[in-house]
């Protein structure tokens, strides 16, 4: 692989796509041969914005840059790659295995009731498994359904990708992460937190019920909240509560009416506001783009989604 100087590593939204053309598409999915071959089985160095990838070689093997490091492939070569991060691959001839890109909304929509196992991604990784670690089982599950019909893949592939993440963020955990963010009280605390808002987020409780709830105060969460998830405990509650707006948008025929009243709004327009300000689209934008671009999302035939 030729070193390319940091201040030329170019940004590209996917595979060469200019950051200034908008990815249409929250989730791609290809074999490491249908592209790299097409540029002699090397990926030059670059990053991505707004996208988080996950790179799996079944067969074969080669090089890795990955922030500057230089790293051997071989089969069983797992690489998560968040956003922002100066990437880039010399792929063996041959070489197989899947390469998934999603945007941060997609991976927030699939692990919107876990905000700490989204925190454990925010770092390059490099994992080798055996073919008999469940993940590689998943991978193998997940390359097998992108051949799979359209009816019911959009709901089997987030599936196995939920379960994709959470098995990387506790291959971290592992590895220490949890030691490196603290244990003891802090965490039990932020495990409070969060369930109680899984049984609480659709009452659209302010932070001080939770604080109270588990005897902090709104400043001790707060600080728990952005020391382990990296977020304010405000913003990890309405990532919950848009998580489940996205997911019944997608997913369901409800009206964004009654999804608003669902999750604790008896004003659509405040509501359909709160949405555009958090996601950067209107509900009812965000349901026709994302039933229009997500990978064998379908609706049922005959049905037009409400508005």
């Amino acid at each position: 692989m030729r070193p390319v100087p940091l201040n030329t590593v170019p940004t590209y939204s996917l595979y060469g796509v200019s950051s200034a053309e908008p990815l249409a598409d929250q989730l791609h999915l290809e074999s490491i041969a249908a592209r790299s071959r097409l540029y002699d089985w090397e990926i030059r160095p670059h990053k991505h914005e707004h996208f988080l990838q996950i790179l799996y070689i079944q067969k074969g093997g080669g090089e890795a840059l990955l922030e500057g490091r230089r790293q051997r492939l071989c089969g069983g070569s797992l690489i998560t790659m968040p956003p922002g991060h100066v990437h880039g691959f010399q792929f063996s001839r041959g070489t197989d295995g899947i390469i998934v890109t999603m945007t941060g909304g997609y991976l927030r929509t699939l692990l919107g009731g876990v905000p700490d196992a989204v925190a454990r991604l925010d770092v390059p990784r490099h994992d080798r498994i055996s073919r008999r670690h469940a993940l590689a089982g998943t991978l193998v599950l997940l390359r097998q359904q992108m051949k799979q019909p359209l009816i019911w893949r959009g709901a089997a592939l987030s599936a196995l990708l939920t379960l994709l993440l959470i098995e990387i963020a506790r291959l971290a955990q592992s590895e220490g992460g949890g030691d490196a963010r603290g244990r003891g009280r802090p965490i039990r605390h932020f495990d409070l937190f969060h369930q109680l808002l899984e049984g609480g987020y659709r009452e659209y409780k302010d932070i001080g019920h939770y604080a109270a709830k588990i005897g902090v105060t709104e400043t001790q969460l707060n600080r728990i909240c952005r020391r382990l998830a990296g977020r304010s405990a405000l913003q990890i509650i309405h990532a919950r509560i848009v998580a489940e707006a996205q997911r019944d948008l997608l997913f369901s025929d409800l009206a964004v009416k009654q999804i608003a009243i669902s999750l604790g709004f008896t004003d659509t327009n405040y509501f359909s506001r709160f949405f555009a300000r958090i996601t950067g689209q209107t509900p009812t934008a965000f349901r026709e783009s994302g039933r229009g671009s997500l990978p064998a999302f379908v609706t049922r035939p005959g049905t037009n989604a409400p508005r």
